[in-house]
């Protein structure tokens, strides 16, 4: 990968250094790209060079073009302007920090806090990662921020302007006459999708869970290459080994069926969470054993690394999506509204009133809905047990920023799944864990063409009542092994997080000060009773504890000088 970094002086621009473009990543249409650009692009045909092209010739909007992962900086010589741009999903990291006359950008968070010597912890930021683990449009340093996806952010000495390029289908329908022609059209998506991540010429490394989203790219992807249709030579998986997994059975099964190394990886040996590994510039899960993937693939000679993410969204994996029946009153379609109800209310053992009741309302104009029908990432939306050990004063004082509503645009039926789609978009969700950056960590299930067929087509054809991944399993039946066609559940990993979580509640528990209550942050009475609960294995609202005891730990090897990160100031707080 090309890796991105620089800075610009607007008050002596002749003494920079920066070329016309930097650019990381990968553009999957460069062939018809270089075909509509040829007259610009003259000799050269790189995937800088497509991009520089496409800005020359269309703005801003030329960005629109560019089907892949990639993050790039441009110098516009006639705005004399600098432009940073992400793709859509966000993929290639990209941050950026603007003092007076200068703006500094890296695909690399911490050398860039280190350059910039960002002092304070981000409030907003903190206030959403305790809440979802996320937060969109900040980074955790005050004053530098995330390029966000699908936008660009332009900088002149005297302004700086963000614009966005692409937009969710939110209005966008997809109609077939025949089913089948969804389940011909997916598998056409997807196959271009892990197909145009396989052009180079080095070994592929590929997670494999057993899962049905990691089993399909592990199938189509050895298919291709032992059909020669790409020039990858040869797949890897990779598997998480532990204790009573349910998934061993099925990824092995998938390994066998490909023909294809399976690496097992025992979680014991690489835990979700340690005090030592908490992260480098974010607080960030799994650090050891994203840094022992790194190990695998510098030894195969691997260059791009395979995930199933975020296929359950994409592939339509609603355990309830009752919101349909909403769709089918707006339309005044009422005996059907009352069946499908039905079908819902069974199979979720809920009251048929309680979904029809609920249709209603999502039926409504956005403004007439009560707010609580639609669950945002505001703070005041969390339920009280995901929020009960976040300081009072401190939530009162911050609320983190949120996702775009374009999805209250959307048809009812639809609404939940855009802000699902904005929340993982938006907080740059997809982009690689540190250890990873210099891999093409890469993610078929958002392949543009992909995303944008999924949320345009019928939300019925994508998933019914009792049956989750409808279409996705359809199309893909001729592609598992036939173990996993009916396969329902996931792997829990909750053993996995007890194992490591425990220790660090069990040591913080012994701490007389604790970084996230010297901020602020959160209740001390509270967080301590539910880390009492979790060593106890007792409710505790775990999922959320998680980040809380993450930021604890993470905060803590900042101020110990573990890394070479930003402190915050608590007097600044």
């Amino acid at each position: 990968m090309n890796l991105l970094a620089g800075f610009l002086d607007f008050d002596n621009l002749e003494a920079a250094e920066f070329g016309a473009i930097h650019f990381d990543g990968r553009i999957d249409n460069s062939p018809d790209l270089r075909n509509r650009l040829r007259d610009a692009l003259g000799a050269a045909s790189s995937d800088a060079a497509i991009a520089l092209a496409a800005y020359r010739k269309w703005g801003v909007d030329g960005f629109l073009h560019l089907i892949g992962d990639w993050s790039l900086a441009l110098w516009d010589e006639q705005e004399r302007a600098l432009v940073l741009a992400s793709d859509f999903a966000g993929v290639r990291p990209l941050y950026y920090c603007a003092q007076r006359s200068r703006v500094f950008w890296s695909h690399n968070l911490g050398p860039l806090a280190e350059q910039t010597r960002a002092a304070e912890i981000d409030d907003s930021f903190v206030a959403g990662f305790l809440i979802s683990g996320a937060c969109p449009n900040r980074s955790p340093y005050r004053g530098i921020y995330p390029v966000p996806p699908g936008h660009s952010v332009k900088f002149k000495k005297d302004n700086i302007a963000t614009r966005r390029f692409w937009n969710p289908p939110v209005g966008k329908t997809i109609r077939y006459e025949r089913e089948s022609d969804y389940e011909e059209r997916l598998h056409e998506l997807f196959r271009e999708a892990v197909s145009c991540r396989l052009q180079a010429s080095t070994p592929v490394l590929a997670e494999l869970s057993g899962g049905l989203d990691s089993s399909a790219i592990v199938c189509m992807a050895s298919e291709l290459i032992r059909k020669r249709e790409v020039p990858a030579p040869r797949l890897l998986a990779i598997s998480l080994e532990h204790r009573d997994s349910r998934d061993e059975r099925f990824y092995n099964l998938v390994a066998k069926f490909c023909g294809v190394e399976n690496i097992l990886i025992p979680t014991s040996d690489h835990p979700f969470l340690t005090e030592a590994n908490p992260g480098g510039a974010t607080p960030e899960f799994w650090e050891r054993m994203h840094t022992h993937n790194r190990s695998i693939a510098r030894s195969a000679g691997a260059t791009t690394y395979l995930t199933g993410r975020p296929g359950d969204m994409v592939m339509g994996n609603w355990g309830d999506d009752s919101d349909q029946v909403a769709g089918l009153l707006r339309t005044w379609r009422i005996s059907a509204a009352l069946k499908e109800s039905l079908s819902w209310s069974k199979v979720l053992r809920i009251p048929i009133y309680w979904v029809i009741g609920r249709a209603f309302l999502l039926s409504l104009p956005p403004s007439l809905a009560p707010k609580k029908v639609h669950q945002g990432l505001e703070l005041s939306h969390v339920p009280s047990d995901t929020r009960d050990s976040i300081a009072r004063a401190f939530r009162q004082r911050v609320s983190p920023p949120t996702v775009s509503d374009d999805w209250v645009n959307a048809p009812p039926e639809r609404r939940k799944h855009f802000r699902v789609l904005a929340e993982t978009l938006e907080c740059r969700k997809l982009q690689p864990p540190e250890s990873l950056q210099d891999l093409n960590y890469t993610h078929p299930y958002v392949h543009r063409p992909l995303v944008e067929f999924m949320f345009s087509i019928p939300a019925g054809v994508v998933c019914g009542p009792g049956e989750p991944r409808r279409l996705m399993r359809r199309a893909f039946q001729d592609l598992w092994p036939p173990e996993l066609r009916t396969r329902q559940s996931k792997d829990s990993f909750a053993g996995v997080f007890l194992e490591s979580l425990r220790p660090l509640a069990t040591m913080l528990l012994k701490q007389s000060s604790l970084e996230v209550v010297d901020r602020g942050y959160v209740d001390a009475a509270s967080f301590r009773q539910r880390l009492e609960r979790l060593v106890q294995a007792l409710d505790c609202n775990e999922a959320q504890l998680r980040l809380i005891i993450l930021l604890e730990v993470w905060l803590r090897k900042m101020r110990e000088g573990r890394f070479t990160s930003p402190v915050s100031d608590p007097k600044s707080h």
